[in-house]
């Protein structure tokens, strides 16, 4: 009986020894015949979501279902806008005035890639022939460098995503970049002069201030306005869109033979956004 337990323990032993060199080879063949691939590296944790730099509130890209890039020509000149441009606190002003004392970054475009320096910055500033010369500018300059006035720059472009953020379930303004622009007239063309990170805007010049309203005294009435972020953030603020993105990167203006067709195809696009955005909630 010993005897046949001992026998069926041995034979047991060289099956499962069999069994365990047979899976050992299939797992490492040989190198002559076969290449193995290298190990791959795996990190631990959590992997970081891709954010936009320039983005005051980022939405992670995971959570965007949907971005559209879109362009807004604001006119300070028209009386829904003058909230940001009233007297004494025109916005165009301040913000190059803050640019020129080092406060805030001046950029190119609205890539916000491409830095001015401060001679850059006044560089493009400079008036030219028939301009109308800055004559109460706080910035000192040479002699030769005359500004242009401030309340010339009477054109914001905003350039925002139009975002669907399915983790919120909701539609969002993300508004990335402020450009100045010096409107056409007889004796020049439309000029952009600089732009701003919006981001850096409002958590330099504004959230400092930690003021939600800002109060006007006059002879006239008194009233409180609320602050940029707060303008922007309840579209107080009437604009028309002037780009999306596109593959040429065309204006309206520019896809169209008059500005009044160019008008009224900005109009149908902005309603194929609202369009759409009421088309989500639907279904």
């Amino acid at each position: 009986m010993k005897k046949l337990l001992f026998n069926t323990f041995i034979l047991l032993l060289v099956f499962f020894t069999s069994n365990f060199c047979l899976a050992q080879s299939t797992l490492n063949p040989n190198e002559k015949n076969i290449e193995t691939e290298k190990p791959q590296k795996i990190t631990q944790g959590k992997v970081q979501d891709e954010i936009n730099p320039f983005s005051l509130r980022p939405i992670p890209k995971s959570h965007i279902a949907y971005q559209k890039s879109i362009w807004l020509q604001v006119s300070f000149k028209q009386k829904t806008n003058l909230p940001l441009w009233y007297a004494g606190h025109e916005l165009s002003k301040f913000l190059i005035e803050n640019a020129l004392n080092e406060n805030i970054t001046a950029y190119k475009d609205d890539k916000l890639e491409s830095v001015l320096s401060k001679e850059e910055l006044l560089e493009s500033l400079k008036a030219e022939e028939n301009f109308e010369v800055n004559s109460d500018s706080s910035i000192k300059t040479d002699s030769t460098q005359k500004l242009i006035d401030f309340s010339e720059l009477s054109i914001l472009e905003i350039k925002e995503d139009y975002i669907l953020d399915i983790q919120h379930s909701r539609m969002v303004h993300d508004v990335i970049a402020f450009t100045l622009i010096l409107p056409q007239n007889q004796n020049r063309f439309t000029k952009k002069v600089v732009s701003f990170s919006y981001k850096e805007i409002i958590e330099k010049l504004f959230r400092p201030l930690k003021e939600d309203y800002v109060i006007i005294e006059s002879t006239k009435s008194n009233g409180r306005i609320p602050n940029l972020e707060t303008l922007i953030d309840a579209r107080f603020f009437h604009g028309y869109i002037v780009k999306y993105d596109n593959f040429k990167d065309d204006y309206f203006e520019d896809q169209y033979a008059t500005k009044r067709k160019a008008i009224i195809k900005s109009m149908q696009y902005e309603e194929k956004l609202i369009e759409f955005e009421g088309c989500l909630w639907t279904y």
